[in-house]
């Protein structure tokens, strides 16, 4: 096990992450820094508020950052999953750990797209998306089968 906590989950009955792994992991998060929680907490009230404050041009100029951090984290994760890949013995193959990372880090990287998008058209469009009363489908994110329920961020 390593010494990082957030790492030692995808460890967990199986080998633990190769140094070559770590310094890939950590080459992945420096290249991220910022990016997951700046797209993930842009919402629909604080485009509202960029623009009243500073106008169509400061949201066009915010939507045109985040699409380049997202590209960012795309990069990143696309330059993971090649240095990952290449930290085990054979070359072909992740290990159990790494496969477990790379797949929560695609996860988190494609429902934060979503977010982005739907908090986007949702603003362009001016659309309401309570879901009593929304016009607009609510943003999801995941199937709870057992409650039978979509949900969305928590």
């Amino acid at each position: 096990m390593n010494d990082d906590d957030t790492l030692s989950h995808f460890e967990y009955d199986t080998e633990p992450f190769t140094t070559s792994e770590l310094a890939a992991i950590m080459d992945y998060r420096k290249a991220i820094d910022g990016i997951p929680d700046a797209i993930t907490e842009t919402d629909r009230p604080a485009l509202d508020t960029v623009t009243q404050a500073f106008g169509a041009e400061a949201f066009r100029s915010l939507a045109a950052d985040h699409c380049d951090a997202l590209n960012t984290w795309y990069l990143a994760l696309d330059q993971a999953l090649a240095e990952l890949l290449t930290c085990t013995t054979e070359s072909t193959t992740y290990s159990t750990a790494a496969a477990r990372f790379l797949k929560a880090s695609a996860e988190e990287y494609h429902q934060a797209r979503c977010h982005f998008e739907h908090t986007v058209t949702v603003f362009l469009l001016a659309r309401d998306t309570s879901p009593l009363t929304g016009n607009y489908p609510p943003l999801t994110d995941r199937l709870n089968l057992g409650m039978q329920t979509l949900g969305g961020p928590e």
